[in-house]
């Protein structure tokens, strides 16, 4: 064998190799390719089944909700008006002891209203009748009447939402003024909606406030944490500011890619 045998025996193996080298090096980037794009799709699946499994919780609580407000509105509410209608009768049977029936008859009568209030606000459907400025409306009236705090509530008209997101807003609304009569200690609460250009809710209060981060890593939390999904669920962003001392504002916000 001479010497250009040699060259060309020794070029065509490296040329040989290479290729191998290079087919491996494709098969890997191939296989790589492959297994990343499986992996989007199974987390892909795995998210549009989290979202659903979601959607459908939210579905069973607003079903719930609604079965309860109709238990106090067909039960409840029927039980009031017969203790009403015998207290009445009292009246007239005890002379002596009018004052006291009429008394407790308000009692029954006030009751009554109270739960009749409730009911609606557990309904959805009731959004989708008087809207979500409405509704809001209604329960800030229910809020004054206890004459525990000064309520401040301003809008700019009735926002543009579906009814999912009404229906989440308000919950959402709920859930932080429940938050405030159990554990702030507040006397002062602004309410504020913004309609347009997008849509953004405070609920703010004076109260003794809390640490965010330590509650909402807490078994306490659970409330918080249902508002901020409650929120995601809709499209929407909720932030909680507060700070020991200083009150908290709960603020949520239309995304800009809704």
């Amino acid at each position: 064998m001479n010497g250009n045998d040699i060259i060309f025996t020794v070029v065509a193996a490296t040329l040989v190799i290479l290729l191998l080298i290079a087919g491996v090096a494709i098969a890997f980037f191939i296989a790589n390719k492959q297994r990343i794009t499986q992996e989007v799709k199974i987390a892909q699946l795995l998210l549009d089944k989290e979202k659903e499994l979601r959607k459908v919780q939210h579905e069973v609580q607003e079903q719930v909700m609604v079965n309860i407000g109709r238990e106090l509105h067909d039960n409840i509410g029927q039980m009031l008006t017969y203790l009403n209608m015998q207290l009445e009768q009292q009246r007239y049977v005890n002379p002596a002891s009018a004052q006291i029936f009429q008394g407790l008859g308000n009692i029954a009568k006030e009751t009554y209203e109270e739960v009749r209030r409730l009911s609606k606000s557990l309904n959805s459907d009731v959004l989708e009748n008087q809207g979500l400025l409405g509704t809001i409306d209604q329960e800030v009236s229910r809020m004054r009447q206890i004459d525990k705090y000064v309520v401040e509530w301003s809008y700019d008209g009735e926002p543009k939402l579906n009814k999912d997101q009404k229906v989440v807003v308000f919950r959402i609304f709920q859930e932080a003024l429940n938050n405030i009569m159990k554990h702030s200690g507040a006397k002062n609460i602004k309410i504020n909606m913004h309609s347009a250009p997008i849509f953004k809710f405070t609920v703010t209060d004076d109260g003794k406030g809390f640490n965010v981060s330590e509650m909402m890593a807490s078994t306490k939390g659970a409330g918080l944490k249902n508002i901020v999904r409650r929120a995601e669920l809709a499209k929407m962003t909720c932030k909680i500011d507060a700070e020991n001392g200083k009150g908290a504002t709960f603020t949520l916000e239309e995304t800009l890619n809704n």
